[in-house]
């Protein structure tokens, strides 16, 4: 992370072993921006993929998203949640 960055916006990712932030971004198809959440790096990925879906929701149209592509190491925890 940069210097001067606040420690508690940072945090070190166990499985790469490597500091900074998680950037969660959702787009439409053609590639224009929903939402962004940044989290720090030791935040779960699941708990970014939800923070994510819940901006998603909060920005857009109800019932204007029909289905959303997300990276396969997101567990059933996004999906469940997505599907409410």
């Amino acid at each position: 992370a940069a210097a001067g960055v606040p420690a508690d916006t940072t945090g070190r990712d166990a499985n790469k072993k490597v500091p900074g932030r998680k950037r969660g971004l959702a787009v439409d198809v053609l590639g224009l921006v929903i939402a962004v959440v940044v989290m720090a790096a030791s935040v779960q990925d699941n708990a970014v993929g939800i923070a994510l879906l819940d901006k998603v929701v909060a920005g857009t149209e109800p019932g204007s998203v029909k289905k959303g592509l997300v990276d396969g190491g997101f567990k059933n925890a996004v999906q469940a949640h997505g599907a409410r």
